[in-house]
């Protein structure tokens, strides 16, 4: 016999979680004197769990404002605006004499990115890239990776989330050195896993990123923090040009086999989902 409340059960089951908090506007006052405020970016503040803000990584149309020095007080804004926001979990604290983080209301959506990266395209104009600029590469960094995956894996874990992925995912080692370590499982010991991105045009910049994340899985192991740690790792792609694509998937190849020689575990993954799917299978599947 059919029964109309198992299927509004079923419904509300595979209904996606909402995150629900408040967001603010990141603002910059150029100049004291004259008062003017841009919106250089967006902050979110979940009812649970860290703030999250982004601020714009194109300065095209400010330079067309003012000038190339405004660039460059623009961009030490809005890294001191995120690391204010991301610090203090007060929003009372976040105050700064030209900066202003002001309180826009109530929002909700999927993840605290997507809240924040669909008000960022509504009041942050001066993000937009410039015409003959649009099809330019927009890095998924170590940061918006951490949060993309964080966010799904809270759906998929439920009530074992906490025990994968903890609250603060740094360490500090008796040696003073602050490791990002934002995945756990029990297993054969406790053991650890980190989040790399390579997903960048400059092969230095991959090259940076990939080490670290060597160095954060290998100190930890040393100091014997953890008993064994694996380097997730997102490839290059998104609107790379084919030739700095080919050099970026070179440098993550040869490091691959570097990490291999070490015989240091670690995956690849093309995009955040998959690299969801691999820790989410690390964490509980592969430790059963």
């Amino acid at each position: 016999m059919l029964n109309i409340d198992d299927i509004f059960r079923e419904k509300q089951s595979v209904a996606p979680c909402l995150v629900k908090g408040k967001w603010y506007r990141v603002q910059w006052t150029p100049d004291l004197s004259a008062g003017e405020r841009l919106n250089l970016g967006v902050a979110f503040l979940p009812q649970q769990g860290a703030p999250y803000v982004r601020t714009i990584d194109d300065f095209g149309r400010l330079r067309c404002l003012f000038d190339d020095r405004a660039e460059f007080h623009a961009k030490l804004a809005c890294r001191v605006a995120e690391m204010m926001i991301e610090s203090e979990p007060n929003p009372e604290n976040w105050t700064s004499p030209q900066l202003s983080i002001v309180e826009g209301g109530f929002a909700q959506g999927e993840s605290a990115e997507e809240v924040v990266e669909r008000m960022m395209e509504d009041l942050v104009p001066l993000g937009a890239p410039r015409g003959h600029r649009s099809t330019r590469h927009s890095p998924v960094t170590k940061k918006r990776a951490y949060r993309r995956i964080g966010d799904s894996l809270a759906f998929r874990l439920g009530s074992e989330y906490r025990q994968h992925v903890p609250e603060n995912p740094k360490i500090k080692t008796e040696l003073g050195i602050n490791l990002f370590l934002p995945f756990r499982r029990e297993r054969d010991g406790h053991e650890a896993a980190t989040i790399v991105s390579a997903d960048f045009t400059k092969p230095e910049k991959i090259q940076g990123e990939l080490y670290l994340g060597h160095r954060d899985v290998s100190v930890a192991t040393t100091e014997k923090a953890f008993c064994n740690g694996k380097i997730f790792i997102l490839r290059p792609g998104g609107n790379m040009k084919d030739a700095d694509l080919r050099v970026a998937e070179e440098e993550v190849r040869d490091f691959s086999l570097y990490l291999k020689s070490l015989r240091v575990p670690h995956y690849l993954g093309k995009d955040t989902d998959e690299l969801t799917d691999a820790i989410k299978h690390w964490c509980v599947d592969e430790a059963a």
